[in-house]
């Protein structure tokens, strides 16, 4: 299961640029196997998709907070 994950989410960051040409049933159908392993895989490490989005809009603030939303890497 956790080796698929990567695979689906690269296949939506891969699709093109131009809103235009998405294909939005088949982005809605990856999209949702992404759900489907995120959540598995959390329900999995006894985690709250509830405390996971929480956290990641706080440290998405931070990060804007301090100029550093651009760039790669968790510990910026």
């Amino acid at each position: 299961m956790i080796r698929a994950l990567p695979g689906k989410a690269q296949w939506v960051r891969d699709c093109d640029s131009d809103e235009s040409r998405i294909d939005r049933a088949d982005i809605t159908k990856e999209l949702g196997d992404v759900l489907w392993y995120v959540a598995t895989l959390a329900a999995y490490l006894d985690l709250s998709l509830n405390d996971i989005a929480t956290d990641n809009l706080a440290k998405l603030a931070s990060r804007q907070n301090r100029g550093v939303l651009g760039g790669s890497g968790d510990n910026r």
